[in-house]
């Protein structure tokens, strides 16, 4: 048993209906530590090039890492696949307790292959594992499916992760839900649902062992302290991520109308305090978490968690919409019928603008669009879900969606690499942009979010290139250490506090410079993925409407991003990490970081090494 880790790995292969458990290999687990450091090793590792990521060879990986379930803000579990919306290495995280109580049944990794014959959900109790027939739950939302499955085994403290029928229906940005937690980006949950595989059900009893237990505890006590004692902890707390609404608008990176500018007109209406008097009435905290920010009312009869600030964005400011209660359904509605309220959003606008320029008509939609329009948004949900009429186009994603429609609908496509962006527009922030086109999984701000240090920095200027490429490299290193941990991004520690926690977790002589080598083996492996799959440098851009379209209004009025930027920043970028010029790992790279098993993978799939 290695301490801090429950030391087996399940193996569920669907088609054969055959489970297998194996043991959790000590240097495995030291080299790539947990969460998406093991979900991208075994991905790259065990999947064949090119295929299909809707086909039952693709793999569906559930991890946990040595901190869930052990520490402050241990919450969090990666799900990795690869995406059928971008084609890429994708992992998605989620927190509440699902993580925790996967753990607690002595499995790090779940690792799910082929295809059922018929719906069904996996069952882990401990020792146990069955898979279960799930015919009664297809076709509902994920609340009542957690209602049926916890009913039918017999215990209410049972987690549950589960698709909706976003998932079921193979929509590319379909999310797996738990405890009101998504794992929301990059389509894991049309995997799930390619699987006919509705659900995980977890019950865990067994106590996972510590080296230094006296030592644990003290440092989490002083961790907590750390925590609160951070004002943006007494924000997210008081306020949730919607604090965050009129900075940012100040910033002029709110996306507005389909990314046409980063300034919205009506954002106090999207406010934390707005919430609080129409919407919210109490906090609701992760597993083992001090700050409780998501928040949780009602709008009439329905019970809602949330909005949070990126949801308020995608699904309000960039469709024009400021009624928070509308919002607050439409993120509900996402919530249990399983879409990720990111791409949600980003469809949304982006059919808004195809109708408003004719590309789209009231004939071919079935309703009147607009920016602003409510009910065509609650719709629209509807209809992506089931596929129906122009959800069907809408449900490939905004990159899929825009080809099919043809005509010059992919100049409005707000994308990379297939991901909708997230709510920060990129050209009122280079470095955001630089960090959106180098994401692994696409356009994401999970990877890197440089944007608070790029707009108050004293040494650099905002719209200025100088120095932003490093600026996005020491961001991805604070944004992935706690995904491969199983620790919730919100108030980081430093890398000091990581090691020492960590090494009292395992007894390990574990450093902060350590940790940096696996956050950098890590990246780099899954960037040696995607160049298995056939992406370089020409898949780091930006959406067309960055370089040609200036931003409307609001205090970044008129800026545009340019390209010769943009190559300036890949360059230094891929220096840093050691990439050739065409962002492909450097075989030297690879040898330092103990990945020589990826260099003949890489010369197999006939890509070129300097």
């Amino acid at each position: 048993m290695i301490p801090g880790y429950g030391g087996k790995i399940l193996r569920v292969d669907l088609t054969k209906g055959q489970i297998k458990k194996e043991s959790l290999d000590k240097d495995f687990a030291r080299k790539f530590l947990g969460g998406r450091g093991f979900g991208a090793k075994v991905l790259f590792n065990e999947l064949e090039r090119g295929i299909d990521p809707l086909s039952p060879k693709n793999k569906l990986i559930f991890a946990v890492g040595p901190f869930t379930g052990l520490t402050l803000k241990g919450c969090r579990y990666s799900v990795v696949t690869k995406s059928p919306l971008t084609l890429t290495y994708m992992d998605s995280e989620a927190g509440g307790f699902f993580g925790p109580e996967l753990k607690f049944t002595g499995h790090d990794l779940v690792i799910i292959e082929g295809r059922c014959e018929s719906p069904t959900y996996l069952f882990i109790e401990d020792d146990l594992a069955e898979l279960r027939d799930a015919s009664s739950v297809w076709g509902k939302g994920v609340s009542e499916t957690e209602k049926i499955i916890r009913n039918e085994v017999g215990d209410r403290s049972v987690r549950v992760a589960a698709i909706g029928p976003a998932g079921e229906n193979l929509v590319r940005f379909a999310s797996i839900t738990s405890d009101s937690r998504q794992a929301a980006r990059g389509g894991v949950g049309a995997v799930m649902g390619s699987k006919r595989l509705k659900a995980i059900a977890v019950k865990g009893t067994k106590g996972i062992e510590v080296a230094d237990p006296e030592n644990v505890m003290k440092l989490t006590e002083e961790h907590v302290k750390k925590t609160m004692d951070n004002p943006v902890a007494k924000n997210l707390r008081d306020k949730g991520t919607l604090v965050y609404m009129p900075i940012y608008n100040d910033w002029g990176v709110v996306p507005t109308r389909n990314f046409r500018s980063g300034y919205f007109e009506f954002h106090r209406n999207l406010t934390a305090e707005i919430a609080w008097d129409k919407i919210w009435s109490k906090n609701r905290a992760c597993f083992m978490c001090p700050i409780a920010c998501a928040k949780i009312g009602s709008v009439g009869e329905y019970i809602v968690d949330g909005p949070d600030y990126e949801t308020a964005c995608l699904l309000g400011s960039n469709c024009g919409l400021d009624d928070l209660k509308t919002i607050a359904l439409a993120n509900s509605l996402c919530d249990d019928l399983g879409l990720d309220t990111i791409s949600t959003g980003n469809v949304i606008a982006f059919a808004m603008e195809c109708y408003e320029r004719g590309i789209l008509s009231k004939e071919k939609v079935g309703l009147e669009l607009g920016f602003g329009k409510g009910e065509a948004v609650i719709e629209l949900i509807k209809r992506i879900v089931l596929r129906e009429g122009v959800g069907n186009i809408l449900a490939e994603g905004v990159k899929r969606a825009a080809e099919m429609l043809g005509t010059n609908a992919s100049d409005f496509a707000v994308h990379v690499k297939g991901m909708e962006l997230p709510g920060y527009e990129p050209r009122s922030s280079p470095a955001m942009g630089l960090a959106y086109a180098v994401a692994d999984i696409g356009g994401s701000h999970d990877r890197s979010w440089p944007i608070g240090e790029e707009v108050s920095s004293q040494k650099f200027e905002r719209f200025g290139v100088e120095g932003k490429a490093e600026m996005v490299r020491k961001s991805t290193f604070l944004r992935t250490l706690p995904d491969i941990l199983g620790f919730c991004r919100f108030v980081v520690l430093d890398f000091a506090d990581y090691a020492k926690i960590l090494s009292a977790i395992t007894g390990w002589e574990i450093s902060a410079e350590e940790l940096r080598g696996v956050v950098e083996r890590v990246n780099t492996l899954t960037r040696a993925f995607n160049a298995r799959e056939g992406f370089t440098r020409k898949d780091d851009i930006l959406p067309a409407k960055m370089f040609s379209q200036a931003v409307e209004s609001g205090p970044t009025k008129g800026k545009v991003f340019r390209k010769e930027d943009l190559d300036s920043m890949l360059d230094e970028y891929y220096e840093l990490w050691g990439w050739d010029k065409n962002g492909v790992p450097k075989e030297e790279t690879l040898r330092r970081l103990g990945l020589e098993e990826v260099i003949e993978s890489l010369k197999y799939s006939r890509v070129t090494l300097s």
